[in-house]
């Protein structure tokens, strides 16, 4: 190829790449499919290439931008044309996620389910394990903090009651709410789930901590352990 027609075409790529980011400076995603998000995505860890393509290989691949940012580093690895930078900035995303919506201080008032589904539902985004979370609330119902407790399998997550002890003793909380995930499943308590709630709860309890309520996030929808009646905060 001629260094002419290299230019043009560096060219024709660089008026794509920036009319491309206007557009998401104008109206965010609102008008972009997902191939274009992830297009958008790669021009900033594949400078010298069509991202236009490889954008489609992926969704074809992946299924979706949720399939993406799911796979396994390896797995995004062995698409031809994804680089190291490129697999890290899908995995960093996702992980970002939750510690966003943490920093966010907005004085919300978790003084219902949905609210607390919610504020949890952020915090299991793109995670292929269990993991076992805690939220200490003031005498106010705002989240003083929302801390991670323990990970474990993609079918299993222990939690620690020394840990759970711990934070809300640290954030001096009288109120405080518990949450895991199903990652590949529906928000449905298992008989496990049901025996280590009551014994958390009997726990704090005698400390003179109330737990309000389990939340179980699954792969498209959250569950309230309080509002299955596995919880009675006023016992």
């Amino acid at each position: 190829m001629s260094e002419e027609k290299k230019d043009k075409k560096v060219n024709l790529h660089e008026g794509h790449r920036a009319r491309m980011r206007e557009r998401f400076r104008k109206s965010g995603f609102s008008d972009f499919n997902e191939h274009q998000i992830i297009e958008l995505l790669l021009f900033y860890t594949c400078p010298r290439i069509d991202t236009n393509e490889l954008a489609h290989v992926l969704i074809n691949k992946f299924g979706s931008i949720a399939g993406i940012m799911d796979a396994s580093f390896e797995e995004l690895m062995s698409v031809k044309g994804i680089s190291e930078n490129t697999a890290t900035l899908f995995k960093i995303i996702p992980s970002f996620l939750p510690i966003y919506f943490n920093s966010r201080s907005d004085g919300t008032v978790y003084d219902n389910t949905d609210k607390l589904k919610t504020l949890f539902r952020p915090q299991f985004v793109g995670l292929t394990h269990e993991q076992f979370r805690l939220a200490c609330l003031d005498s106010n119902l705002r989240a003083v903090s929302n801390v991670l407790i323990s990970e474990g399998s993609p079918n299993s997550s222990p939690f620690e009651m020394r840990r759970i002890v711990e934070e809300t003793f640290k954030a001096k909380s009288v109120n405080v709410v518990i949450a895991h995930n199903h990652p590949k499943g529906l928000p449905a308590p298992s008989e496990e789930d049901i025996a280590s709630t009551r014994y958390i709860s009997a726990s704090l309890r005698s400390l003179g901590v109330t737990l309000l309520d389990h939340i179980i996030v699954g792969e498209r929808s959250a569950a309230s352990m309080r509002e299955m009646s596995y919880i009675n905060v006023f016992e």
